[in-house]
């Protein structure tokens, strides 16, 4: 009979000794994974941030087919948004705020780099575009952030999404 409460206190002290010691593994095994899970999160937003304006400028090129006008694809890097219009008619169509994670980091186009401030880009009736490079990079982790440069092909006025290795 003295035996049994021995035996139950020591129980319970393994017991808690246990759940102390697997608390604190799930507290390890998450501080290690939670900074990957974050930055695949930011990476996926990134990614479909650019698929996105690839597909508004491709939405842009065949409206100026369709309508035969021009049709612009606008951007506002400092607001981080950008918008279709078509100038002749001073309309202005599908205005979207990026990602608050995505940012326009430049545009580059034939003759000039833009880091800040406004930049069109012109889709003529005939299929051709101004042409141009949009890049856009993670705003969490700048320093080795992935950037993805969405080309728009002066003759074709067809986008592509390229991962630029940095």
């Amino acid at each position: 009979m003295n035996n049994q409460p021995v035996i139950r206190a020591n129980r319970d002290g393994f017991t808690l000794l246990e759940l102390v010691l697997v608390i604190f593994l799930i507290g390890l095994i998450a501080g290690l994974v939670l900074p990957f899970v974050v930055s695949t999160l930011d990476r996926i937003k990134l990614q479909s941030e650019a698929r996105q304006i690839a597909s508004a400028l491709q939405f842009a090129r065949s409206e100026a087919i369709t309508k035969k006008t021009l049709f612009t694809f606008n951007a506002n890097i400092d607001q981080n948004q950008y918008w279709l219009a078509i100038p002749k008619e001073k309309e202005v169509t599908q205005t979207k705020n990026l990602d608050k994670t995505v940012k326009i980091r430049d545009y580059q186009g034939a003759e000039e780099t833009i880091s800040d401030g406004t930049f069109v880009i012109n889709f003529y009736p005939r299929g051709n575009s101004s042409a141009g490079t949009i890049h856009l990079q993670s705003s969490i982790e700048e320093s080795d952030a992935p950037i993805y440069a969405i080309t728009i092909d002066p003759i074709t006025g067809k986008p592509k999404i390229k991962l630029l290795e940095e």
